[in-house]
C-alpha cells in the first residue's frame, strides 16, 4: 500500500506544478552545479553544468530594501523530473523573469517532500 501511495503523491505533486506552472506562464532556467574540479596550476574552480528550461509556479513573497537596493524573495516549487531527477542543491543556480528583465536567484533554502521518492522541492530565492 505504501509503494501505490507514494506512486500517487509523486504523480499528483508532477502534475499540479506542470499545471500550474504552464497556467500562470513562469519559464525559469534551473542550473544544476553537477560535478566541481580544482585546477593545481592555475588555481581554478569548474563545474559541470547542466540547465533546464521549464514552467514552475513562482510566489513573490516579500520585496524589500536592503542597502539601498530592491531584494526580492520567491518560492518555486519544482519536482524531481523538472531537473534531471536530482535533488536540488544550493549550490544550483535559477534565472527567472522579473519586471521585465532576467534575473539570476542565489538558492535560500530547499525543502523537500517525500516519502520513499522525492515529490516536490520548494525553493526560497533571493534576487
Amino acid at each position: 500500500m505504501a509503494g501505490a501511495l507514494d506512486r500517487l503523491f509523486k504523480s499528483v505533486a508532477k502534475s499540479v506544478v506542470a499545471d500550474l506552472g504552464k497556467s500562470l506562464d513562469t519559464t525559469i532556467t534551473y542550473t544544476r552545479k553537477a560535478s566541481t574540479s580544482y585546477n593545481l596550476a592555475t588555481g581554478a574552480v569548474t563545474t559541470t553544468d547542466a540547465s533546464y528550461s521549464f514552467d514552475a509556479p513562482i510566489e513573490f513573497i516579500v520585496s524589500d530594501e536592503e542597502g539601498g537596493y530592491q531584494e526580492n524573495t520567491a518560492r518555486l516549487y519544482i519536482t524531481p523530473d523538472q531537473i534531471g531527477n536530482n535533488q536540488a542543491t544550493l549550490q544550483d543556480e535559477v534565472s527567472l523573469q522579473f519586471a521585465g528583465s532576467a534575473r539570476a536567484a542565489k538558492i535560500q533554502d530547499i525543502r523537500t517532500f517525500k516519502g520513499d521518492q522525492e515529490y516536490m522541492y520548494i525553493l526560497r530565492v533571493v534576487f
